[in-house]
């Protein structure tokens, strides 16, 4: 099978950095085969994005080369890429594009597929409406109509574009019954004294390789980029609590409104989180893991993040030495609460991290509970055992004497369920002797 060929041209500033590299990693995992690169440094263009003389310099490449597809980094008005159509008659897309093209490919879920439609029907609508304006000029022969007279290209027009605001309207009311279905299954996750730790990062840094080393799961893990679109969780082992590790789409530079919107259903699962496992790819140079971090966290801002505790995993440490992973740790200073070297292929320091998160999850306190036999009973004390941890149980002659550690939230629940004098908090007991003599 022959591959689709593409040129990528990156247009950027002076101040900012080369992302060729992950322009060309997107490409591939596009399963293009890319044939040329250009990177364009310099001050942009109303007329094509980059200035004349380089829309010239490329003409020629490609008239010579003949790629399928050209791929412009980062973005293009309607009206850019249209004249740079013209201008280089060749098929002409932007990085938003090629990053949808991913997404389609790896969407498994009705929900991810139905996100991955609205967001390209929004994109696109811009683009539609543009290009069929072009067909309509070019169709039409003397003056441009006035006042209400309309023929049918306008009719057309209009009709395409009610088509795709319809369906992007259908769409998000779908999304919303996915989001109202999930959010019911977290409330009952929570009641039933579940704590939610979400996997986010930027895309390839491992997080699904991570979640499948926390937790024993099957999520698919893939070299390429944007391998998971939807979230999945599994359970997470921790002593005396029930606790779930949920794994998300991965982030990335310059994402846009569109794409941030579709995918609000997903990012929400980070929003609901009791801790943030943030992971960085510790293989990166210094710069890329700052930059990289920093994207992520700009993230959170843009979908309404704060006050959650956040534990940074550097992973992939086994790749690199010992003052590379110090570089890169002081790199990451004021990035969570805490930077854990680790690598989740070869399974290095997962208690660590696994402890560091334990400590930011609310507190457990030592509770004596009384319970009175009854048809209940086993069932409440199994429950106990689920979202606790029960450290002692003796059968007297009318009750049940249970000493649990517990976190707060099901202490609370507890006092609701059996009288106030049947559970009491138990203070710590002091390792020095001579106390309370």
């Amino acid at each position: 099978m022959v591959s689709t060929t593409a040129l990528l041209v990156q247009h950027r500033f002076a101040r900012d950095p080369d992302l060729l590299e992950e322009f060309e990693a997107l490409a591939k995992t596009a399963e293009y085969n890319v044939v040329g690169t250009f990177d364009v440094v310099g001050p942009s263009s109303a007329r094509f994005g980059i200035k004349g003389g380089k829309v010239e310099e490329i003409r020629i490449w490609i008239e010579a080369q003949k790629p399928d597809v050209v791929f412009y980094s980062p973005g293009l008005k309607s009206s850019q890429m249209y004249r740079l159509k013209e201008e280089w008659k060749t098929d002409v897309r932007d990085r938003v594009q090629l990053i949808l093209e991913i997404f389609d490919r790896h969407a498994r879920t009705p929900q991810s597929k139905l996100q991955i439609e609205q967001a390209r029907l929004s994109y696109e609508l811009p683009f539609v409406r543009h290009q069929l304006k072009e067909h309509l000029d070019k169709e039409r022969a003397g003056p441009r109509p006035v006042g209400r007279q309309v023929g049918p290209g306008e009719d057309l027009l209009n009709l395409r574009y009610m088509e795709i605001r319809h369906r992007v309207a259908a769409i998000e009311e779908k999304l919303q019954k996915i989001s109202e279905a999930s959010e019911l299954k977290r409330k009952k996750r929570v009641d039933s004294g579940f704590l939610e730790v979400a996997l986010a990062g930027y895309t390839n840094a491992g997080k699904s390789t991570l979640h499948r080393a926390l937790t024993g799961s099957q999520v698919e893990v893939a070299a390429g980029l944007f391998t998971t679109l939807s979230t999945k969780s599994s359970d997470l082992a921790m002593d005396g609590r029930q606790v779930v590790l949920t794994d998300s789409v991965g982030f990335i530079s310059d994402l846009p409104k569109s794409l941030l919107r579709a995918f609000n259903t997903t990012l929400m699962e980070i929003a609901d989180a009791d801790v943030i496992l943030l992971v960085v790819d510790g293989s990166n140079s210094v710069d890329e893991v700052r930059r990289k971090a920093n994207v992520c966290l700009d993230t959170f801002t843009r979908i309404g993040i704060n006050g959650i505790p956040i534990v940074t995993a550097l992973n992939k440490v086994d790749l690199i030495d010992d003052a590379g992973i110090r570089e890169r740790i002081s790199a990451l200073d004021g990035v969570g609460s805490e930077v854990v070297p680790v690598s989740a292929k070869e399974m290095l320091n997962l208690p660590t991290l696994v402890s560091v998160i334990e400590s930011l999850l609310p507190i457990l306190s030592v509770y004596s509970i009384d319970l009175p036999y009854g048809d209940s009973t086993m069932s409440l004390i199994s429950w106990l055992h689920q979202v606790g941890s029960v450290r002692n149980q003796k059968f007297k002659e009318d009750r049940i004497e249970v000493e649990a550690s517990l976190s707060l939230d099901v202490a609370q629940k507890l006092l609701k369920m059996l009288p106030q004098d049947a559970i009491r908090k138990l203070e710590p007991k002091s390792d020095n002797p001579a106390q309370g003599a």
